[in-house]
């Protein structure tokens, strides 16, 4: 929610548009990642752009870093909910990717979708938001102002013939 109200054309696409959720969710998760970086352990010798790495040695890996990789993602800093691609590192890879990804993106797509759908004219309380310490870019609370929220389920006008 704090990537599409910074970026109120794509929230209006997205109220406009509530198919796109699903690119939406891995939008979001793309290109603010709350996992920044991880750490591993090279298993063997290897060399990455002239640097050798050596078996035992601690290795930062900086995802959000990959994520804007501009070989994988055209124009990486622009947010855009309209991207429609899964090979971001929000959720791992391989067999350091998390085991709830299919739950994680369903509770994406429908915390945002009933967001976008019923909260009236949305704006941000603090920009930036409080964000936890010590922890990997993870919001404390996200306060939001808005006018109002829609009715949850619509009115139905049924024909009486």
């Amino acid at each position: 929610m704090l990537a599409l109200l910074r970026h109120p054309a794509q929230l209006r696409l997205l109220r406009e548009n509530p198919a796109l959720a699903p690119c939406a969710v891995e939008e979001v998760l793309r290109y603010d990642t709350p996992i920044q970086f991880t750490r591993r352990v090279a298993v063997e010798d290897f060399e990455v752009n002239g640097t050798p790495i050596t078996t035992g040695q601690m290795v930062l890996l900086w995802l959000a870093a990959a994520n804007r990789d501009p070989a994988e993602f055209p124009d990486p800093d622009r947010f855009d909910i309209t991207r429609n691609r899964r090979s971001h590192l929000g959720f791992g890879a391989g067999i350091h990717s998390c085991l709830a990804i299919p739950l994680a993106r369903l509770q994406g797509q429908i915390a945002l979708g009933a967001l976008c759908r019923r909260l009236v004219e949305p704006k941000l309380g603090a920009d930036p938001p409080p964000y936890l310490p010590n922890a990997i870019h993870a919001v404390r609370e996200l306060p939001i102002a808005f006018r109002g929220v829609t009715p949850r389920y619509p009115e139905r006008r049924v024909a009486v013939t």
